[in-house]
């Protein structure tokens, strides 16, 4: 008769369990200190688990309601322990304080883009000024041989090699201020981008800020009704 007894009982605590189940979610403890598991939906079960600390991620298998009409999750842990625990103590989404290191993660990443850029900005300066330098050696090298061209038009007959020489040396003033004009153009490319990235710098703290800030409210609200039960 005891054997009996027992196993109706056992199958009256497991018949939750036998309920139709839905899809696998993820669910994670709220900002609760520390939330027990439990073999059953009551706090008159035993604790599986001693205490889960917050931001724990727990897989949701269902949610049922216990004989007073609170709801109670059914969650598998990382470990692959199961247990229930009250609704209330979880949460669609990672609690703040883990979105906010997400945040701040995601904002390093776009401050070592910067210091790239930066880098690279100012390398581009360097080259740039390297071949303005060059650029006006140049010149003054061209004015100087004009100045000879001049001269030796005016003491040799043979203009032909003097006009060819004159225009090997516009052809290299031609190119090497094309290669200048390329630099400064990949200068002003590297400008918009750092000023993108700076863009996106802030506008990544101010979402993260606007969703802690929504969260924080939220859970708050949360808290509140908790407490009003």
């Amino acid at each position: 008769m005891k054997i009996f007894i027992a196993s109706l009982c056992l199958f009256v605590l497991s018949a939750p369990l036998l309920s139709v189940t839905v899809h696998a979610q993820d669910r994670y403890v709220s900002d609760t200190l520390y939330v027990p598991l439990r073999s059953g939906m009551g706090n008159q079960y035993r604790i599986v688990h001693s205490g889960l600390s917050s931001g724990t991620q727990l897989e949701l298998i269902r949610e049922d309601e216990a004989d007073d009409g609170e709801s109670w999750s059914l969650v598998r842990t990382t470990g692959g322990e199961e247990g229930w625990v009250r609704s209330q103590f979880l949460l669609d989404e990672p609690t703040a304080a883990l979105q906010l290191a997400e945040a701040e993660r995601r904002a390093e990443t776009i401050a070592e883009e910067n210091r790239s850029l930066e880098q690279n900005l100012a390398e581009a300066r360097s080259e740039t000024e390297q071949l303005s330098e060059e650029l006006e050696q140049l010149q003054n090298d061209y004015a100087s041989l004009q100045e000879e061209h001049e001269e030796l038009r005016e003491l040799s007959s043979d203009a032909v090699g003097l006009h060819e020489q004159h225009q090997e040396l516009s052809e290299n003033y031609q190119m090497l201020q094309t290669r200048q004009d390329v630099i400064q153009a990949d200068n002003e490319r590297l400008k918009k981008e750092k000023r993108y990235q700076d863009w996106l710098f802030g506008g990544g703290i101010l979402l993260a800020g606007v969703l802690l800030s929504l969260i924080l409210q939220a859970i708050g609200k949360r808290r509140r009704q908790s407490e009003w039960r």
